[in-house]
């Protein structure tokens, strides 16, 4: 009988920040397929070798799923053991309430912004699904390299892109291609500048265009405050405030806070969420298309005032 593997798709993706030291390296992302309906995990369980039928699989997962948000709506967190755990928390509005306000019975409702449902992957020794404990239970399968491509534009005139996967035989053949074309242009291009030194110098002023091109995109300001310290990295590499990102282009945050503080961090005042590991933060955006500011606080007290604000811990 054959055993099925579970296969994890991977794309590589070229880093284009000119600014980063990993510029025109390729770093590994998750190829994010269609996401499965609740419908389409009724059919996969119930095709994996169930002795249970459709209709019982899929009145069972429809029960837990009403229960499971009964539960978060009564503020209960949710451990799926083998799986992780699902705890609700609340945003607060920035400013919160003086003591007067609540002496003068404030509602709740109006002070807070909204209610994060938070999942922690399972930790539990022999059970990890989280970060490096979970690759070992992985086997990657590379789907090829992810090409951004300009595919129209919005009503409004903005370039609209999409992604491309070439597989990487083809992208072996483009390299071989490239290189064995390189000599030839180059020595067109040293040519090209010997005929004149007024044509010398236009090559020079193109070359300079064209790495002004590479450079383009939007600048990311990153204001920080607290006791603690914070990281801002995108494909590995460390991004400072003023460098400049392609849209979409992945953002991660990771947060070490001074003991007993809380972080919070926003990108143009949207609360970016944060998940706790052994006392680190750690997130991630999408580099918006337009310049941004990404505001990370390290260490705010307890869990309400200005310092709720996108607020999520245990």
């Amino acid at each position: 009988m054959a055993v099925r593997q579970i296969q994890f798709p991977i794309v590589y993706k070229q880093n284009q920040n000119a600014e980063s030291s990993g510029y025109g390296k390729y770093y590994p992302y998750a190829w994010k397929p269609d996401t499965l309906t609740l419908r389409g995990l009724i059919e996969r369980v119930a095709m994996d070798q169930s002795v249970y039928s459709r209709d019982i699989v899929e009145g069972v997962i429809q029960r837990l799923t009403k229960v499971m948000v009964e539960l978060l709506q009564a503020g209960q967190p949710v451990k799926w053991d083998g799986l992780g755990t699902f705890t609700p928390t609340v945003e607060s509005v920035k400013g919160g309430y003086s003591e007067a306000q609540i002496k003068a019975g404030a509602s709740v409702r109006d002070v807070i912004a909204g209610v994060h449902i938070r999942f922690i992957p399972e930790n539990e020794k022999g059970e990890e699904i989280t970060s490096r404990k979970f690759k070992d239970l992985v086997t990657f399968m590379v789907e090829g390299i992810a090409l951004r491509v300009e595919v129209g534009q919005t009503a409004t005139g903005k370039k609209k892109y999409a992604t491309n996967i070439q597989s990487i035989e083809d992208f072996r053949n483009d390299n071989s291609a490239a290189g064995n074309g390189g000599s030839s242009s180059g020595s067109n291009g040293g040519n090209s500048g010997s005929q004149n030194g007024g044509t010398q110098s236009g090559g020079d002023n193109s070359g300079s265009q064209g790495q002004q091109n590479q450079q383009s995109g939007y600048a990311l300001t990153i204001a920080t405050s607290g006791s603690g310290s914070a990281t801002v990295t995108h494909d590995g590499n460390a991004v400072t405030s003023g460098a400049t990102l392609n849209e979409d282009d992945e953002v991660e945050i990771s947060i070490t806070p001074a003991e007993g503080q809380v972080p919070t961090a926003s990108i143009n005042s949207s609360a970016i969420e944060l998940t706790e590991d052994n006392g680190v933060y750690t997130g991630s955006f999408a580099m918006p298309g337009q310049a941004s500011a990404l505001v990370i606080s390290t260490g705010v007290s307890g869990e309400g005032g200005d310092g709720g604000e996108g607020l999520d811990k245990d």
